[in-house]
């Protein structure tokens, strides 16, 4: 039989990605899927982290050895290359195990989406750059200000600019992810927006609502500037001390993500 490709409609809970500039970032899309409303079955939480590396990246390092939980980081190549320092962080990604990393594109769009969007080709020319330059061992992406999937059975679009180039993405072999929580930051002082337990009120009741793209999963989006004041000081060490502490929760990389 052909393979069928679902679309699943997106339902806007106007978190916008943090990312701010000409185009803005896209607002969050939020599939229902079908099936067993059962809340005791054991969740995964996928934490990942965009625009790295950046100050905070070496922090995100300590959090998933101290905590010895898996996540998956969404690279940018100018940023990664911008100095020693962002190339030792870069370092500390590549030789984490619990870490996997994924393409977030070499420019960022130099954060003029629409302008970036508007010639595709030059979009997945980006994202082989990047996967080249900084030697991604994984064919999973993000794309820049954009909530886009395409997974085998997922074809989700938050805006229309973005959707050809996340096909050409595709059509090359990667796996393009969105989100289904963003943990929204201060854009000038990186500074988390909501709560910890904002956060985890949130995470418990979409998932408990099956209001994620797929049932008992869930991507939460975070950014690598929110947790650059040291490790004891961290929210991310405060969220995932009280998902562990709730239970009932686990922690992977978006690898592994059904679909």
């Amino acid at each position: 039989m052909p393979k069928r490709i679902f679309l699943l409609s997106a339902l806007f809970s106007g978190l916008v990605c943090s990312c701010n500039s000409t185009g803005g970032e896209a607002s969050k899309p939020t599939a229902v899927t079908s099936g067993d409303t059962s809340s005791t079955a054991i969740k995964t939480i996928y934490l990942s982290f965009d625009d790295g590396p950046l100050e905070g990246s070496e922090d995100i390092n300590d959090a998933v050895n101290k905590e010895n939980i898996k996540v998956t980081v969404f690279v940018v190549g100018q940023h990664a290359m911008k100095d020693d320092r962002m190339k030792g962080f870069y370092k500390l990604y590549q030789n984490n195990p619990l870490i996997e990393i994924g393409n977030h594109s070499y420019s960022h769009a130099h954060n003029q989406y629409e302008i970036f969007y508007k010639n595709p080709s030059s979009v997945l020319a980006d994202f082989q750059k990047n996967q080249n330059e900084l030697s991604i061992p994984n064919k999973i992406a993000r794309e820049p200000g954009r909530n886009i999937w395409r997974l085998k059975d997922i074809r989700i679009n938050d805006v229309n600019s973005g959707s050809v180039s996340a096909d050409s993405l595709y059509k090359d072999g990667f796996k393009v992810f969105g989100w289904d929580i963003e943990w929204q930051h201060d854009g000038k002082t990186g500074v988390p927006i909501q709560t910890v337990d904002d956060m985890a009120a949130l995470i418990e009741k979409r998932l408990d609502e099956n209001k994620t793209v797929k049932k008992d999963n869930l991507v939460l989006l975070a950014h690598d500037e929110m947790f650059r004041n040291g490790w004891e000081e961290s929210e991310l060490k405060q969220l995932i001390q009280k998902l562990k502490e709730k239970g009932g929760y686990r922690f992977e990389q978006l690898s592994k993500y059904p679909g």
